[in-house]
């Protein structure tokens, strides 16, 4: 998949050795799961998301929360130029890591539209993200920037029986549930899914995924070049 669009803006390198660029995130009023495809120098919040206003001023991310699973509770921060005294106008300075492959809630605290917008270098060659199991939930997205299904275009084949995955729609507020039924399926990749079939991501989205019971962990695993 071309990333012409992706990279236009910046004038990207796309050598093997860096390519960079950025992508956008529309995050409507209400919670989003929003994902990061771009490596910067520590990919926290207060980097990747730092609208410092000098002066006490209420800064663009003023009251917006970002909530990230660690595989037992949610870290947090919150937004809050006016009042933290922080260098990143974040309450707790904005030490969360929001990673490649990893994914958060983002609650936009507004109402209208906020648009997000990451910037880095993309990773390229052999890509690993590690999906815990069993019995696991994890919020996660792809490494790369690409949207489409997620396991004809994005790779995850190697998911077990029972496991799900959980997309949330950010205008609806509701949650779509997609499950592996390897032995009774009859949609999506080799007709081992019940419907609707595959789940289908956008650039930007992530995700929940729980790894069935009976299931191990897994290796999510691309291998991506930009010009491919």
């Amino acid at each position: 998949m071309l990333l012409a669009a992706f990279f236009g803006a910046l004038g990207a390198e796309s050598s093997l050795a860096q390519a960079v660029g950025y992508h956008n995130v529309v995050c409507p009023p209400g919670f989003s799961i929003i994902a990061v495809h771009v490596q910067t120098a520590n990919n926290t919040i207060g980097s990747l998301l730092n609208k410092f206003v000098a002066g006490g001023a209420a800064g663009p991310f003023e009251g917006v929360e970002i909530y990230k699973w660690n595989g037992a509770t949610f870290d947090t921060d919150t937004g809050d130029n006016e009042h933290s005294g922080t260098p990143t106008g974040w309450d707790k300075n904005g030490v969360i890591t929001l990673n490649p492959g990893e994914a958060a809630w983002f609650n936009n605290n507004r109402s209208t539209n906020f648009i997000l917008t990451f910037a880095g270098t993309i990773l390229q060659g052999s890509l690993t993200n590690e999906i815990p199991g069993p019995n696991q939930f994890s919020m996660l997205g792809s490494i790369v920037p690409q949207a489409g299904d997620l396991v004809t275009n994005l790779g995850l084949t190697n998911y077990n029986d029972g496991d799900q995955v959980y997309l949330f729609n950010p205008f609806t507020q509701q949650y779509s549930v997609y499950n592996v039924n390897k032995t009774l399926g009859s949609a999506g990749y080799l007709s081992q899914w019940d419907l609707p079939g595959d789940p289908q991501l956008q650039v930007g989205q992530g995700f929940w995924y729980h790894t069935s019971a009976s299931g191990g962990s897994i290796n999510w695993v691309r291998n991506f070049m930009i010009n491919q």
